[in-house]
């Protein structure tokens, strides 16, 4: 007799205590496990590798956390809204790395810390898109919602990375062909030098050597995730080597003359930390689903509080017996674990019947990850 496992009551049960469960099982569900699970039982880890926000395994002088959000701008950077082919996020940039517009070893490393997660389930593009979330969260900053559901690319896209020495109508220019206005362009830009600096390695002209501490110049006095980046530019004392400095003479103050687009009214508004953090949100999120129109991303995701994974029955030797295996894995955020009794698999034959055998769960171990805990 062939069996199937049921946990349709037990997510009945869990979703009436927020928004709708997701359904199980999901193409996304890959992704929702490397987004909710860094630590413990059969996490993917994937947030260590940004946590705590100022964390670098490749030394001093860098941060990961910046490395991979601005890998996400990189990479949807080019995208043209007008012509095919589209781009957006996927994943082009590993083909693009010595154009000439992305200096520096941080893309090269990023990409081979998502190639040791990317199999068949899981698209590079939605790893980078991923990372921007993980970054910003790490550093204290808001959620940024992902989707999932990006398809990699097969080649290099276009030239058209925004770089220092750009003029402001070059600026509003190409963020327009990327499908973002002047207001957008401004705020992507705060957000994404909330965190991060400037390499005197690659932008002598902006960060002179010898001039910053391990040739990494900040763009404002704090390595989270915070609105800093703009109140230091309103009201001092600003430090942003793509504003003051060296980068004025030599014409590569970007920062400058992306903010004075509008004669700085919306940095301005971005002075007030809650604002500053609904903002990036948003715009954030706009940036890593800039997607090509052929591409459909799912909704939004969100943990499950009822996951099965790994499961498996197993004919045994002789032909009249099975074993069923697997993991059930319990959200536990909203609800101490201790107020579970137990977690039970209920069995039914091809032909919907129940059968009477109930299977009974033991704890295999916890994990967590940056909003959320779990018990499996």
């Amino acid at each position: 007799m062939k069996f199937c496992p049921t946990v349709a009551g037990l997510i009945a049960v869990f979703s009436g205590l927020g928004a709708a469960a997701p359904t199980w099982p999901s193409a996304v569900d890959e992704l929702e496990d490397v987004m909710f699970l860094n630590t413990g039982y059969k996490s993917k880890g994937f947030g260590g590798h940004v946590t705590p926000c100022s964390l670098s395994e490749f030394g001093v002088g860098r941060q990961t956390a910046a490395e991979w959000l601005r890998i996400g701008f990189h990479d949807m950077a080019t995208t043209n809204v007008f012509f095919e082919p589209h781009g957006g996020i996927d994943s082009s940039i590993a083909w693009e790395l010595n154009n000439g517009e992305n200096l520096g070893p941080g893309f090269v490393s990023t990409l081979q810390t998502y190639a040791a997660l990317y199999n068949s389930r899981l698209s590079v593009s939605d790893l980078i898109a991923l990372g921007v979330y993980a970054s910003v969260r790490a550093c204290g900053g808001p959620v940024v919602p992902i989707r999932g559901g990006r398809i990699d690319a097969t080649a290099a896209g276009p030239m058209g990375v925004p770089q220092p020495q750009n003029a402001q109508g070059t600026f509003v220019n190409q963020f327009a062909r990327m499908g973002f206005n002047t207001v957008d362009m401004i705020q992507m830009t705060a957000c994404g030098h909330a965190i991060g600096g400037v390499h005197s390695e690659f932008f002598p002209e902006i960060v002179p050597a010898g001039t910053a501490p391990n040739g990494y110049a900040l763009f404002d006095n704090t390595l989270e995730f915070d609105n800093n980046i703009a109140t230091r530019y309103i009201s001092g004392p600003n430090t942003d080597p793509l504003s003051v400095g060296p980068s004025v003479a030599a014409t590569r103050n970007a920062d400058t003359v992306v903010f004075t687009a509008d004669r700085n009214v919306t940095i301005q508004a971005m002075t007030n930390p809650t604002t500053f953090n609904t903002v990036c949100s948003s715009i954030l999120q706009r940036m890593i689903d800039t997607v090509a129109p052929t591409v459909n991303l799912s909704d939004p995701l969100a943990p499950y509080e009822i996951k099965p994974s790994g499961i498996q029955l197993t004919l045994l030797s002789g032909g009249t017996q099975i074993t069923f295996s697997g993991d059930i894995r319990v959200r536990t955020t909203t609800r101490p674990a201790s107020s579970i009794l137990n977690v039970q698999i209920v069995y039914k034959d091809r032909t919907g019947g129940v059968g009477g055998t109930i299977t009974t769960t033991t704890i295999s171990g916890t994990a967590t990850g940056f909003d959320d805990s779990f018990t499996v």
